[in-house]
């Protein structure tokens, strides 16, 4: 029996949820021995479940976070325990595979304090008795092997993917009409902290002839840019939103100038995936290489200028980097990334403690 929590996903899903719900319906077509460890089990509609508490989806926030980790000090079982992302069970008898996706509490401490702490004091101990760690880029890869002392062979890269069935090509001009804009835009998606650094092309909007549309920053986070916005006289072209509903962003992608990505550090950088597939081109920081090779283009992340000229150079060669990024995307696929995961679980699911 193969356990496989999947307690990060709830039905509001941003990255890792995403990656979870994607990795997991893939592997449950692979095999039949697995449970899936789950509060919203509508995600999962056709598995084996083991219902927790509702209270301990992500969407309830810190509170939750914390009866999530209590919570699992409570599993005991003997069979193999999946985990897409990083946690504690220190009860659990059979081998552990945990999913690392990078180490943003060690990179940026003052966003992730309790967790720097966290990763630190309990969860280096514990990483060292994990059986394999699972990880989204080789970036990320050489963070572990070096904040958590593990041996290379210890970690398996498995790269995420999209869901082509949602982000596929349509016209600019048809995205835009059905969302209701009449100017052209700029888009950052998930800029939920201030390590996404959306300022930076807030700072060159001033030079440029675009709005900008900026999905997923948190309250704080949103006030501070629109501050800014109105400071540099760009308030009226800044649009800040909340969630927004997987069915609607393909159109925000799709309906896009481009996707700015300014980030600062990301472990693999899903939504330039997710952009190259509806065939919008994507400016992002070298953070995001390993997502969008040769098929993006770069800029640095603390020189709006730079933003500025890159955005520059796409508007003579636009055609060309949709088709890079429309040709990039097809290498990528969430069977290919649960088939790779797959070959780890199959070398434990017949052992016994």
């Amino acid at each position: 029996m193969i356990l496989a929590d999947t307690l990060i996903a709830d039905d509001r899903p941003f990255g890792i949820g995403i990656y979870t719900i994607n990795v997991v319906r893939e592997l449950l077509k692979l095999r039949r021995d697995i449970v899936v460890l789950t509060h919203t089990p509508e995600l999962f509609p056709d598995a084996h479940k083991k219902v927790a508490p509702p209270d301990t989806a992500p969407k309830f926030g810190k509170r939750a976070a914390i009866k999530r980790l209590l919570y699992l000090q409570t599993l005991r079982g003997r069979g193999v325990l999946y985990r897409t992302y990083h946690s504690l069970s220190l009860f659990w008898k059979g081998p552990q595979i945990v999913t690392i996706h990078d180490i943003q509490p060690i990179v940026l401490p003052d966003k992730y304090r309790e967790q720097r702490w966290l990763y630190r004091y309990f969860l280096k101990p514990f990483i060292w008795r994990a059986n394999r760690i699972i990880t989204v880029s080789e970036r990320s890869k050489a963070d572990i092997v070096e904040f958590f002392g593990v041996k290379p062979e210890k970690v398996v890269v498995a790269y995420p993917s999209y869901d082509p069935t949602l982000y596929k090509p349509t016209a600019p001009e048809e995205a835009r009409r059905k969302l209701g804009f009449t100017r052209p835009y700029l888009l950052l998606v998930g800029a939920k902290y201030r390590y996404k650094n959306a300022e930076v092309v807030v700072k060159a909007l001033p030079k440029l002839p675009y709005d900008f549309v900026i999905v997923g920053a948190d309250e704080g986070y949103a006030r501070e840019l629109m501050d800014l916005a109105r400071s540099l006289g760009v308030g009226d072209r800044v649009r800040i939103t909340g969630y927004v509903e997987r069915q609607r962003l393909p159109l925000l992608y799709a309906g896009a100038f481009a996707l700015v990505f300014p980030s600062k550090y990301e472990g693999f950088g899903l939504p330039v995936l997710e952009a190259m597939a509806t065939g919008c081109p994507v400016i992002g920081t070298e953070t995001v290489v390993e997502a969008g090779g040769d098929a993006i283009l770069y800029a640095l992340p603390d020189d709006p200028d730079s933003w500025v000229e890159a955005i520059g150079r796409l508007e003579t060669s636009r055609e060309e980097y949709v088709r890079r990024g429309l040709e990039r995307a097809k290498r990528f696929s969430w069977r290919r990334t649960a088939e790779r995961i797959n070959s780890v679980l199959s070398g434990y699911a017949q052992l016994r403690p």
